[in-house]
């Protein structure tokens, strides 16, 4: 993996933790890796030019299948899609 790949994962975990974290650990104290296969994942989709459709769609899923929190299906994703759209402009 270069180190652009790398730091670009670095900030979309970032973001992931700061402003999506349905796992609510931001607060909690430690290093936190808990988005990192996430980031690899929206890396990926954002690289091969992925709609804000496919990153909503890829968020949502995890949010409600992997994490199991439905709940979160109202909440808008419009600040994250923004700051991973930020990356992908700066890095990818």
């Amino acid at each position: 993996m270069g180190q652009e790949r790398a730091t670009a994962e670095a900030a979309i975990g970032a973001v992931l933790l700061d402003q999506w974290d349905p796992l609510a650990v931001h607060d909690l104290p430690g290093v936190h890796a808990e988005y990192a296969a996430h980031a690899h994942e929206l890396y990926d989709i954002l690289a091969r030019g992925g709609s804000d459709v496919q990153v909503e769609r890829y968020l949502r899923h995890i949010e409600r299948d992997d994490m199991h929190h439905p709940e979160l299906a109202t909440r808008n994703l419009r600040p994250v899609l923004d700051a991973l759209r930020k990356i992908e402009r700066e890095v990818i």
